[in-house]
């Protein structure tokens, strides 16, 4: 059960559940799975103070969560403002199913309103609101660190809060994403961290599927900024990699590929340090080795300077190389 004292990330139960009555216990426990927002619940019937309920069960693997939360008794609120996302040092995105009830999500100038069996995308990066519109509800929820989003989606911000509905595919979303979630008890980690990237790899095929959304994109364009960065995913470990690299293997102007990414709202550089520092903390979270040491981590991720590794991971993720890798080597109590 939710004692209180959990904390927001890096340190994230790996399970945690809550069933309350207690409307600022459930809210304490969306913060913990979820991230940082402001909540309120509107209360509904004729004994509103008694009829509020809430249970909730999260699964957290590495960056990604799953978590399936129901309330009745009130419609559950969240906003996040600009404060809490400049205070919020982790970026995810948050994929949501209304199983039951409705649901709006309104985020960067767009409102979706979701029916049960919908998919939404949003992102932890930009303010948003989320409403529960009816006074029972059951939603499943993922969320995904945003370099795996952005490993598969062309510019991810053109999909968030928008709908996507009613044909097969987000059936199929809807029925993995409900097993796993049923099921994560009995998988334990680290099958389950592979389990929730597998059915990740489906739901950003839904959200992807977004017709509204890709017509806004220029679809040469968007392949080219793809397969640079598969490119540089593929290659980041490699110290040599450089933009010009990038450039040739994608066939394409070194001047054209830093525009694709200024467009992107990143330099070409910046992504391959960006990819480089998501591979030596997830590195550093598979050591189990007594002998590992950060600078072997570093190397292995395609830092040629050892030190730079440590300053930019430190920068990035508010924690240093040294501390993540001290938590895989401490033993389990």
């Amino acid at each position: 059960m939710y004692d209180g004292n959990s904390q927001v990330w890096p340190q994230r139960k790996t399970y945690d559940e809550i069933q309350t009555r207690d409307k600022d216990s459930y809210a304490q426990f969306v913060v913990a799975n979820v991230c940082d927002v402001s909540t309120t619940v509107e209360d509904t019937g004729p004994a509103p103070a008694s009829n509020f309920a809430a249970s909730a069960f999260a699964f957290s693997s590495g960056d990604f969560t799953i978590l399936r939360t129901k309330t009745s008794g009130g419609r559950f609120n969240a906003v996040r403002t600009m404060t809490e996302v400049n205070a919020d040092k982790e970026h995810r995105y948050a994929i949501s199913i209304p199983i039951r009830g409705g649901l709006e999500v309104r985020q960067m100038g767009r409102t979706a309103q979701c029916a049960p069996g919908a998919i939404v995308m949003t992102c932890s990066t930009e303010p948003d609101t989320f409403a529960e519109l009816d006074e029972e509800s059951d939603i499943l929820a993922v969320l995904l660190p945003r370099h795996f989003v952005e490993a598969r989606l062309i510019k991810p911000e053109y999909f968030c809060a928008r709908a996507a509905s009613g044909d097969a595919l987000q059936r199929l979303v809807l029925a993995s994403v409900s097993a796993l979630h049923e099921n994560a008890h009995d998988i334990g980690e680290p099958l389950l961290d592979k389990a929730i990237q597998t059915v990740s790899e489906l739901i950003l095929a839904g959200v992807g599927n977004l017709a509204d959304a890709r017509s806004s994109l220029s679809s040469v364009r968007a392949g080219n900024l793809l397969r640079a960065k598969r490119i540089i995913r593929s290659r980041c470990r490699d110290p040599n990699l450089t933009v010009e690299t990038v450039a040739r293997e994608c066939g394409i102007s070194l001047r054209y590929l830093q525009n694709l990414f200024k467009e992107d709202g990143r330099s070409c550089r910046e992504h391959i340090k960006h990819e480089r520092l998501y591979l030596g903390r997830h590195l550093l979270r598979l050591s189990s080795s007594a002998t590992t040491s950060v600078n072997e981590i570093g190397r292995t991720a395609g830092f040629s300077n050892t030190s730079n590794f440590s300053k930019e991971f430190s920068k990035a993720f508010s924690l240093s190389p040294r501390e993540v890798l001290d938590k895989r080597k401490r033993p389990q109590s």
